[in-house]
């Protein structure tokens, strides 16, 4: 390749890099034009059910837990809610000391008959000097080997931090799991591992395939501590900088209360209310489901147009947040749909939920026909089959009506009449009488 050839393919090269480079800052910045255009150039976090983008800094998916619940439970310590952040200014290499043969309980001696999580497990001075010479209490011809083991030593013999491990918020009976045959290794992988930390400890995926309900006891208060109510205490009663107990991950029975939790725990609530009630009371739910005062997202916008289907197939759920009496009825007199025959909110008075040209008698125009054929599950949900027969049924069906036709003109000799009458032919028979020719669609 002669030299003016390799020129040009570096300036090419250049060109093509520099253009990458300069690609990034020519994308449109998320939030900047357009509808979804929010203070600060950031996209709402309710807009879509995709990931939620924040200037500056990478996107976060919805399934992660919001950071909101940092600042509604005050300033909080590192750590989980179950296990604390600890502090151990110390050298150990378990892999080394197991590929040494020793047992677990030649360290952990204490650990076979604990019945609390409160117990300190980790070795003592003394347990160490068996194999590492004598320092607790050094004799005086003993040199000083403080560093071996220690990470913060001056002056070659005084420690200056020791190890600061926080009570756990969790009960475990160590002596109960090693009676029953449980090893150390079922729930402490310790390989390839040198100094332990919270790491090693159970997870509740590793708990929950012991205590799965038929092996162990699924009880939550089992494990977790629980108040005078039986609920559990998501918050440590000695410290209260501990993060709360909030479920995360996908072994929390379905229940991690991540950014979509919101609009999912409708139905996890209803398939297993026992888990929610192991910590939220009544009064934590209808703090937002009590009528008056909501958040926008427990019914749509148009539930309103809807919301008698689901309150004839399940009243219950209805009068677990509205009264009949005063939430129900009161709404149905002010639109006309009450039983009230008297005053302007009555059935026949001056305020009605349709305007006067809805319906009427035939021949005359009829606004309610486009509206049902363009959403007829609006028109049922409160009215019923029987509305229609009223008015649309021939007179000599089962339950005679006023002959009048929905269909429209020549829609007895066209493709759709025998289309729909050879698909279902028993819809057909909800308006005409056996026998009659329109049937046939002649």
């Amino acid at each position: 390749m002669s030299a003016a050839k390799r020129r040009l393919l570096w300036l090419v090269l250049w060109a093509c890099a520099t253009l990458g480079g300069l690609g990034l800052g020519l994308q449109p910045q998320i939030g900047t034009a357009g509808p979804a255009k929010a203070r600060g150039g950031l996209r709402p976090t309710a807009v879509g059910r995709g990931p939620v983008f924040r200037q500056g800094k990478p996107p976060r998916e919805r399934a992660e837990i919001p950071a909101t619940i940092g600042v509604a439970n005050g300033p909080t310590m590192l750590g989980s809610a179950v296990y604390p952040a600890q502090d151990i200014p110390l050298r150990f290499t378990h892999d080394r000391h197991l590929a040494l043969g020793l047992s677990c309980d030649r360290c952990h001696g204490g650990a076979a008959t604990s019945k609390r999580s409160a117990d300190l497990l980790i070795p003592t001075g003394e347990a160490c000097d068996e194999c590492h010479g004598q320092q607790h209490p050094r004799p005086d011809d003993e040199p000083m080997r403080c560093t071996l083991c220690h990470t913060q030593v001056e002056d070659g013999d005084r420690l200056t931090a020791s190890v600061r491990m926080p009570r756990p918020l969790l009960h475990f009976n160590h002596e109960l799991h090693t009676r029953r045959g449980s090893d150390c290794k079922d729930c402490h992988d310790m390989s390839h591992v040198r100094l332990g930390s919270v790491l090693q400890l159970p997870s509740e995926a590793s708990c929950l395939s012991c205590h799965d309900g038929f092996q162990a006891t699924a009880r939550c208060g089992a494990c977790h501590p629980a108040g005078s109510d039986g609920r559990l205490l998501m918050r440590a009663q000695d410290d209260r900088t501990l993060p709360a107990l909030i479920p995360r991950g996908a072994s929390a029975w379905g229940a991690a209360h991540d950014l979509n939790f919101v609009e999912d725990h409708a139905a996890i609530s209803k398939s297993n209310g026992k888990l929610c009630n192991s910590c939220h009371d009544d009064a934590f739910c209808i703090d937002c489901h009590d009528g008056p005062i909501r958040p926008m997202r427990i019914h749509a916008g148009d539930y309103l147009t809807i919301h008698a289907q689901d309150a004839r197939a399940a009243i219950s759920d209805c009068q677990s947040c509205h009264r009949t009496q005063s939430f129900c009825q009161a709404c149905h007199d002010r639109v006309g749909f009450g039983d009230r025959q008297d005053g302007e909110f009555g059935v026949g008075g001056a305020l009605q939920f349709h305007p006067p040209d809805w319906a009427g008698p035939p021949g005359m125009p009829q606004g309610h026909a486009h509206a049902a054929q363009r959403n007829i599950g609006t028109c049922v949900s409160c009215h019923s089959e029987d509305s229609c027969l009223s008015c649309h049924a021939t007179t000599g069906a089962a339950r005679p009506g006023l002959d009048v036709s929905p269909h429209g003109p020549g829609f007895a000799r066209s493709a759709r009449c025998d289309a729909l009458a050879g698909h279902n032919r028993r819809m057909c028979l909800r308006c005409h009488a056996p026998g009659d020719p329109q049937l046939e669609c002649l």
